[in-house]
């Protein structure tokens, strides 16, 4: 349907989460035209954001970038979509809290205003982070960015039991990015609570097969992606289409990057 919002999902590795949640059909993306666009691997620290869109600093990361799009895009422009999710894209929250909680140990001196600042500041030096902004600057599509999740718990965090100060002072760091990430004109979307354990870990339930003997405490499986699809496409859903035209006028020389890039 002509009306349906146009959205994008774009991120690093972390994205594939949520591709495999659609592809197992464990997530409703109904509603929307839904396209992705996203590398893995240090590629993804080879782009910019400049005039309303991602771009490869190199031909080389447009092709490779091409490749996992369905429409062969080079770059990314914000304009060409009603609402874009920023999925990981090396933005990490874990650090910052869990610095953040060690500074609150050590003594009564940390006041909120100076909680809200170190966040604030250590959520806009992240690369990810940049891109995101770069694309909501633009000012067309909603951008919702979703930060990588906690790492996963092992056996003795996941049963661990979380202290008072700890479970209550998370929900306000949330709060406190939300609220940095709002003033960028971003949507920030938390780690859905019912895949946490013991305050700032990963329920190994969502982590990717054999990470113990993989070492991967990083990644997600399709359980999260359906977990975090369900936040966030009640969301985009209500994301009203632009009937500007924009959508039609797609640069020809991505579509003739398309056909030359590498098989």
């Amino acid at each position: 349907m002509a009306d349906r919002p146009r959205f994008c999902i774009f991120g690093d590795s972390h994205y594939a989460c949520l591709r495999q949640a659609e592809a197992q059909g464990l997530a409703d993306v109904s509603g929307v035209e839904l396209e992705y666009w996203g590398h893995v691997g240090t590629r993804f620290l080879h782009l910019e954001a400049r005039d309303g869109a991602i771009h490869p600093l190199d031909e080389l990361t447009g092709r490779r970038f091409a490749k996992f799009n369905a429409r062969g895009r080079t770059f990314l422009p914000a304009a060409e979509f009603d609402a874009i999710l920023v999925m990981g894209a090396r933005v990490h929250v874990a650090p910052l809290f869990q610095r953040l909680l060690q500074m609150l140990a050590e003594g009564p001196f940390v006041s909120h205003g100076l909680q809200r600042r170190y966040l604030a500041d250590g959520l806009r030096r992240q690369i990810g982070y940049g891109l995101a902004r770069g694309l909501a600057e633009d000012g067309t599509a909603r951008v919702l960015l979703a930060p990588v999740a906690y790492p996963t718990a092992d056996q003795d965090r996941a049963r661990a039991e979380v202290p008072a100060t700890v479970a209550e002072r998370l929900p306000q760091f949330w709060r406190m990015l939300g609220a940095t990430a709002a003033e960028d004109g971003i949507t920030l979307v938390p780690q859905p609570e019912e895949t946490v354990v013991a305050g700032i870990w990963t329920d190994p339930a969502y982590a990717v097969a054999d990470h113990v003997a993989k070492q991967d405490y990083a990644h997600r499986n399709a359980a999260y992606g359906a977990r975090l699809l369900e936040r966030v496409m009640p969301l985009v859903r209500q994301v009203p289409r632009r009937d500007d035209g924009v959508a039609a006028g797609r640069d020809a020389g991505q579509d003739a990057a398309a056909r030359g890039r590498d098989a």
